[in-house]
């Protein structure tokens, strides 16, 4: 091997090297957040009570926190819309005796006049149905009519990203 050739290789090595140690720590990178500090503490309060009540299989619970125009947008099934949208969908996947486990990592929340969204990764792990499903998600939110926010759109597509959320 030519010196050229190893100073290259070393080169190449080093910055390798760099990128693997960089990008976990690209990962735990805390969230981007933008708009009224009193809004964006209701939204991550929101955040939070949907992520205490899906775990709790408490599904009338989640249903209180979509708007009742919302809409599922997830993999592999049609759209689910309304209340009774999100009944089905958590009442298939996180009703009472479930195993299934949610992990997130939220990247970005924003809020705007009356409209807010947030996005991140996921890992849904539910392992007596043998699902481990890593994916992406933007969640969109609107006031209802007692000046609360609520869930508006759920949009997931799948992605290898969440699989860095695995416990």
């Amino acid at each position: 091997m030519t010196d050229r050739r190893i100073r290259v290789w070393v080169a190449e090595l080093v910055l390798g090297l760099a990128l693997a140690i960089a990008a976990p720590a690209a990962a735990q990178q805390p969230p981007v957040m933008e708009g009224p500090q009193a809004e964006v503490d209701a939204v991550l309060a929101l955040l939070k009570a949907w992520g205490e009540r899906r775990n709790a299989g408490d599904v009338e619970g989640v249903v209180a926190l979509h708007h009742p125009d919302v809409r599922i947008m997830t993999r592999d099934r049609a759209v689910l819309e309304g209340h009774d949208g999100v009944r089905e969908f958590y009442g298939e996947n996180y009703g009472s005796g479930t195993t299934r486990k949610q992990y997130g990592q939220l990247q970005e929340l924003r809020v705007f006049d009356g409209v807010a969204f947030f996005s991140g990764t996921f890992l849904v792990v539910d392992e007596a149905r043998g699902i481990e499903d890593p994916g992406r998600y933007v969640i969109i939110l609107r006031k209802g009519d007692t000046g609360n926010w609520l869930i508006y759109r759920d949009i997931d597509t799948p992605s290898p990203d969440g699989l860095v959320l695995k416990p």
